[in-house]
């Protein structure tokens, strides 16, 4: 199924970059929480932490995007696993030398965090440059279900390796944006920024991209239904460690066995997605997240109910629940590029990505004030009527008929074809 857009060179290059990438994202990310409360004991500062890694994508990307969409994109992507790098290498020193204070962690987080906010955007652009738009929908799947892997077996060998050592663990880490960088210079692929006399100023380019964004229906339906989906999908996940210790009465390993069916659900559904989308019409696969997130909520109070069979039974509705939700994130991801013209793309998965972390902290300090006087039952309750309720605007909405029709990228008066 694969084989055709891996003798592509530059593809396999930056499918091994990306998943190299994350690979060591997925070990910094658990060995900077680790050392985080080893070197300060405060919740609070591994809050800050959290929020540190968040707030470089909501506030950044959005202004870095109008810079990266007019730069050749190889070179930005390079660089910025290379400064990556060398702050790992900086932080690495530090924590060798002893001077490592528990502050630094929060400086550090946001500066590597800030730099990944500028290659993100370059990163979306890249893609759709090396391959052809019939090859998109496959490449595009080969390259989520690689991450997600690589992402997982760094989750699962973060952790041994920074209990064996923590300069490993970094070492690790520095290593893989090493490697990244030169295999995205490693892409013989021609790519030029945009001439001098066709620039814009940066202020004209970030206000002519959100006016571009904000006439771009189909981009804004796209925007509307993640932030929905997400919205209802971040109330379980505020809720899930208390739903399964109280409501489900299980413990850690149940959580873990949630969380392992839900990602082998997404795997095969990012892996295979090519052959479900000649099955599913895009319209549907659009609306099975939030008709998921309806049945999965109300499943959630039933399944208690069922005694020992509760776990097959949480394992297959949580297996199902990624399913439908990869199909729906892979549509996201392969319409996105369908419906958003080259030179805006950087700026487009900017505003997207901005636009659905906000929702996360937003989401969660909801469910933490109204969680103190209801139950998580009721919680549930409300996430399903809520999803149902979106769900039935959606499916009234004439705008999510033309998901169904092949579209060209909608361009701006001035811009040329």
């Amino acid at each position: 199924m694969y084989r055709d857009i891996l003798k592509n060179a530059d593809y396999r290059k930056l499918l091994f970059a990306n998943v190299i990438n994350d690979f060591g994202d997925s070990i910094d990310a658990i060995a900077f929480t680790w050392l985080t409360y080893q070197l300060s004991h405060s919740a609070s500062l591994s809050a800050l932490v959290l929020a540190a890694n968040l707030l470089p994508t909501v506030i950044f990307q959005p202004l870095f995007s109008p810079i990266t969409d007019r730069l050749p994109k190889k070179p930005v992507m390079a660089v910025c696993d290379f400064l990556r790098g060398g702050l790992v290498g900086v932080f690495l020193l530090l924590y060798l030398t002893g001077s490592l204070q528990a502050w630094m962690l929060l400086a550090f987080t946001f500066a590597m965090n800030t730099v990944e906010s500028f290659r993100v955007p370059a990163g979306v652009g890249m893609l759709p440059r090396l391959l052809g738009k019939e090859e998109y929908e496959k490449a595009s799947s080969l390259m989520r279900s690689a991450c997600m892997v690589a992402d997982l077996a760094g989750t699962g060998l973060a952790g041994i390796i920074a209990a064996f050592s923590m300069e490993a663990a970094f070492g690790t880490d520095l290593l893989t944006f090493v490697l990244s960088g030169l295999l995205i210079f490693g892409i013989r692929s021609p790519e030029h920024s945009a001439p001098k006399a066709e620039r814009k100023g940066y202020f004209a380019g970030l206000k002519g991209g959100f006016r571009y964004l904000g006439e771009n229906h189909i981009f804004l339906l796209l925007v509307a239904g993640a932030v929905l989906n997400n919205s209802i999908s971040f109330i379980f996940g505020s809720l899930q460690a208390p739903y399964i210790a109280d409501v489900f009465r299980g413990g850690s390993v149940a959580l873990s066995m949630f969380g392992a069916a839900q990602t082998a659900g997404m795997l095969l559904a990012f892996y295979f997605y090519p052959k479900i989308s000649e099955r599913i019409l895009p319209r549907t696969q659009f609306l099975l997240a939030v008709g998921s997130q309806c049945a999965g909520s109300l499943a959630l109070l039933l399944i208690p109910l069922l005694g020992w069979f509760r776990y097959p039974a949480a394992g297959i509705l949580m297996f199902g629940w990624g399913l439908l939700g990869g199909v729906a994130n892979s549509f996201t991801s392969v319409k996105f590029v369908q419906v958003v013209a080259p030179d805006y793309l950087g700026r487009a998965a900017a505003v997207f990505n901005s636009t659905g972390s906000c929702v996360a902290p937003v989401i969660s300090v909801l469910v933490a004030w109204m969680v103190s006087f209801l139950s998580v039952q009721s919680m549930l309750l409300i996430g399903a009527a809520a999803a149902a309720v979106i769900f039935v605007i959606l499916v009234r909405l004439k705008i999510c008929y033309r998901l169904n029709r092949e579209e060209k990228p909608a361009m701006m008066e001035g811009d040329q074809q």
